[in-house]
């Protein structure tokens, strides 16, 4: 993350052009992704990519506080999304968007090997369903995303330590409907960081 801290005090430092489209190119795969999950179409999260960044550009002298530029980012982008979507439904009643989320099978192609079969992604994708919205989001922003703690509580309003604890549970609630092996084979390319983390 330091490179991308780097970027973002030189951009709202100095407004520095290159900085901006470093930042830009280095999170827009990754909102886009999200905002896929979080059940929103591709256009939507499109427009919301470029009225986040739109916005940021215009607003940088007002960013000087902000210190985590990843959280920042995210959680702006995921209000930008819920505007447009209160916006587009006028004033009909709104299901929160944490009730809703739901992490594609195809979203989770760089966390399975390329080899493995569609049975295995059905398996991964049973697993997940078991969660609820905010346990497969708290898994999806540590796991697919790679943030920290304290970043993902920043994005779910919530404290660190809590979001600590979602997470832990969440990884819980799937290990106990499994055995060990199953659990490593269907989230292969997340062992490493599980055992790093403590959780195998």
């Amino acid at each position: 993350m330091v490179f991308n801290d780097i970027n973002w005090k030189q951009f709202i430092e100095k407004g520095d052009e290159t900085s901006f489209s470093t930042l830009y190119n280095r999170y827009v795969d990754d909102l886009f992704s999200y905002g896929m999950s979080l059940g929103f179409q591709k256009e939507a999260c499109k427009d919301a990519i470029q009225d986040t960044f739109y916005k940021l550009y215009i607003s940088r002298a007002k960013l000087r506080h902000i210190s985590n530029a990843t959280a920042y980012i995210f959680k702006s982008y995921k209000h930008r999304l819920i505007d447009m979507y209160r916006g587009s439904i006028k004033g009909e009643s709104i299901e929160p968007l944490t009730e809703t989320f739901a992490m594609q099978v195809t979203a989770l192609d760089t966390m399975i090997d390329i080899e493995n079969t569609r049975l295995l992604k059905d398996k991964v994708a049973s697993l997940l369903e078991s969660l609820t919205p905010n346990q497969r989001e708290v898994v999806y922003l540590k796991y697919m995303i790679g943030l920290q703690h304290k970043e993902i509580g920043e994005i779910l309003d919530i404290r660190e330590e809590s979001a600590r604890k979602l997470l832990y549970r969440s990884m819980e609630k799937l290990r106990e409907q499994v055995t060990q092996k199953d659990f490593l084979e269907a989230f292969s390319g997340l062992a490493l960081p599980l055992w790093l983390s403590g959780i195998l």
